[in-house]
């Protein structure tokens, strides 16, 4: 017997990681998880203003170096807004996703009417490897310092290598071989966790939510298609089983049939209208919380894909390429994910009219037929994840933010060169 999936199963891995941050979900953030962001707030903080030194100290002198700092600024940049706009947001969070919960469907037959099985193994597969990508890659370049040195130094004893924190930053004392040299790694570590943290909470929940609604508009779609209006059934009945002299002798009873009939067919009509709009408003509310946050990404990610790019075709080891083949492909993936889920809620958006058109209303009452018309008219106008109002997301973003990230490669690409 198949078990009931309930909400919270659907953001598991959200939870994890804006519990992470030291925020809740659902708006109830103790003393506990409140020091916690106060803590990583600052921490960020403090290793942003180290890497922008660095950066401004080298840029003239050591470009390529200063460069690839760069990309790891615009990524603690996006962490940390992300972070403080989940904040920020926390309550208008916890309202939505008390609203999402609203329509959520509660029993077997209705989670099984939706495909919610389905839905909720590719949302959570699909969860699980962007999380575990990004996993892989936050502590990749955290433990590569150390791993390098253990390996080549410590076991293998092929050459020397020296001290180093996971990213180049300023610090203004010679903390090799000094005990601060562990708190400078330690907080280097947390700071690249908690922004990678950042990164993906937000973009699990619009994972898991997006999910939710395109599943709840393929349900409208499914249903309006399904739906057979009484009065069309009534009205072949009648001229098939009733011949027209006879009609005379049972006008009553057809004119009762005939209401009955009307009220089940308006009344389906008027709860999916309903239905309808309460799934599109939820949209809207998910662009308001996550709307600065997403803007924020795609307009660091085209700067940050263009460093890892240019640094890659420099002359670097082997080991350090694939470092910023994994950033690269990070970005990428995040990108394309957000630019995916915006697709998919676009096209189950509008194939609600599409199921307008394939629905039985030649024979249905005219003004069954009136609101059928504006239902389709509302369904044309499809429902979509906007960075703001500035980037209407679909899955030609992810090819306008390459093509604006080849532009910047290039002409640093030409400016290095010369």
């Amino acid at each position: 017997m198949a078990k009931i999936v309930k909400f919270e199963e659907l953001l598991f891995l959200p939870s994890f990681f804006y519990r992470s941050v030291g925020i809740d979900l659902w708006g109830t953030n103790g003393i506990l998880l409140d020091i916690i962001f106060c803590f990583n707030v600052m921490n960020n903080i403090i290793v942003l203003i180290s890497e922008l030194t660095f950066v401004i100290m080298n840029f003239s002198d050591n470009f390529v170096e200063a460069s690839m700092t760069l990309s790891y600024v615009g990524f603690v940049i996006v962490g940390s807004i992300k972070m403080y706009y989940m904040w920020k947001k926390k309550h208008e969070l916890a309202r939505f996703l008390t609203s999402m919960k609203a329509i959520f469907p509660n029993t077997k037959e209705q989670q099984q009417q939706m495909n919610l099985r389905q839905h909720q193994r590719k949302s959570t597969l699909i969860m699980g490897a962007f999380s575990l990508n990004f996993m892989i890659l936050i502590w990749t370049y955290n433990l590569y310092p150390w791993m390098q040195r253990q390996i080549y130094d410590c076991w293998l004893h092929k050459r020397t290598i020296e001290v180093a924190l996971p990213y180049k930053s300023y610090i203004p004392w010679k903390w090799q071989g000094n005990w601060s040299y562990y708190i400078l790694y330690l907080s280097e570590t947390l700071a690249g966790y908690h922004t990678a943290s950042g990164q993906i909470a937000s973009d699990l929940v619009i994972t898991a939510m997006g999910t939710q609604i395109i599943m709840h508009y393929e349900n409208v779609s499914k249903r309006i298609e399904e739906y057979k209006p009484k009065v069309s059934l009534l009205r072949r009945q009648r001229d098939k089983e009733l011949p027209s002299h006879k009609l005379r002798n049972k006008l009553r009873k057809i004119y009762m049939e005939q209401e009955r009939a009307y009220c089940e067919d308006m009344q389906f009509l008027g709860n999916i209208i309903a239905y309808h709009s309460k799934i599109f408003s939820l949209s809207e509310v998910m662009n308001n919380v996550f709307g600065v946050a997403l803007l924020v990404n795609f307009m660091t990610s085209s700067f940050v894909i263009c460093f890892v790019g240019f640094q890659m075709t420099m002359d670097t080891e082997m080991d350090y390429k694939i470092k910023l083949f994994l950033f690269l492909f990070s970005s990428l993936v995040q990108i394309y994910l957000i630019s995916y889920y915006g697709q998919l809620l676009i096209d189950a958006s509008v194939n609600v009219a599409q199921a307008v058109f394939c629905h039985d209303w030649p024979d249905a009452h005219i003004h069954y037929k009136r609101m059928l018309v504006l239902v389709m008219a509302r369904a044309q106008k499809p429902a979509m994840l906007k960075a703001t109002n500035f980037v209407l997301i679909s899955r030609g973003t992810m090819t306008d933010i390459i093509q604006i990230s080849y532009k910047f490669f290039a002409l640093i690409r030409t400016m290095y060169s010369d």
